[in-house]
């Protein structure tokens, strides 16, 4: 049973009006788009697609209907074109259960006071070292991206949490072998998918880190170059996020974070056909005429509008 708590109705209200939302507007939206789909011949006929993921896509694109075309546009086809991406739909069998060995992935369950939904990304101590498969990694997360869409509601944006004390040197040679997973990753994310990004915090990184953290964020805009903060320790979070929403572990009102991981990676797995059917939710045997920095080279995305 999903564990994504929703906004508060005063929280909606506000997240409502920072959108732009107005009466009928978000089903308007939808309606737009199931049009988009009924009319193209790469996308998936409108009865198929959960009606949940289209308001996620119209609100994520604040109530602007050609971005939502385009970014839902993108979600489809982009399957098609990176199906290695999206190759294992179970996180908990191998080669996907794999990563759980070497890196914790989990929203929290509550929300931020502003109602934004925080994920963290936690690199396990005595990892496998076998197990720090970047390609892989890159496939659980868009997994658990997938898995996210179909119980959250309203939120007002996305915090990433990347802790990385634990992290060996053998990690950025494994970064640059798996440049290109992780660039049409980072692309695919900010072309594809209806999340506005508004913080990313990377706590604990070794110096060693710093070429592949100097990548990563090359493959962005500058707007969102300049929304990742940098701290020593959890604790340096606290000035950013609500104690109460963050685990036990980092000195949290939530849960621990591996009864968190343990949930997470249940509803993952019941997810299982809804996950299997958003992997082929476009078969595209021609190509289609579509924005090709959405599928370019690094740096295509930086002329990309981003909130």
């Amino acid at each position: 049973m999903a564990f994504l708590e929703g906004p508060s109705p005063k929280q909606a209200e506000i997240i409502k009006q920072e959108l732009g939302e107005g009466t009928g507007d978000l089903e308007r939206g939808v309606r737009d788009l199931q049009s988009m789909c009924a009319a193209s011949p790469y996308l998936p006929q409108p009865e198929i697609v959960d009606t949940n993921i289209l308001e996620l896509f119209v609100r994520g694109c604040r109530m602007d209907q050609e971005r939502a075309r385009k970014k839902f546009e993108a979600f489809c086809i982009g399957r098609a074109r990176s199906r290695d991406l999206y190759e294992f739909r179970s996180i908990s069998e191998p080669p996907l259960s794999n990563v759980l060995k070497f890196l914790d992935i989990a929203p929290l369950p509550k929300l931020t006071d502003e109602g934004h939904r925080v994920t963290i990304f936690r690199v396990r101590p005595n990892y496998p070292e076998g197990f720090s498969d970047i390609a892989a990694v890159v496939r659980a997360i868009l997994l658990v991206s997938d898995a996210r869409m179909h119980d959250e509601t309203l939120i007002a944006g996305d915090i990433f949490i990347w802790e990385g004390s634990n992290i060996r040197s053998s990690f950025v040679a494994r970064i640059a072998a798996a440049a290109n997973a992780v660039r049409r990753a980072i692309h695919l994310a900010h072309a594809a998918y209806p999340q506005r990004l508004r913080q990313i915090h990377v706590v604990g990184a070794p110096p060693l880190m710093a070429s592949s953290l100097n990548f990563i964020r090359s493959c962005v805009n500058e707007k969102i170059r300049n929304r990742y903060y940098f701290h020593q320790k959890v604790e340096d979070l606290y000035e950013h996020l609500p104690v109460r929403i963050l685990p036990a572990e980092w000195g949290g009102e939530e849960v621990s974070f591996d009864v968190i991981m343990k949930k997470w990676t249940q509803r993952v797995d019941e997810l299982r056909d809804f996950l299997q059917d958003l992997s082929e939710l476009s078969n595209v045997t021609e190509e289609p005429q579509l924005d090709s920095d959405i599928y370019g080279t690094v740096g295509a995305f930086r002329k990309l509008e981003i909130d």
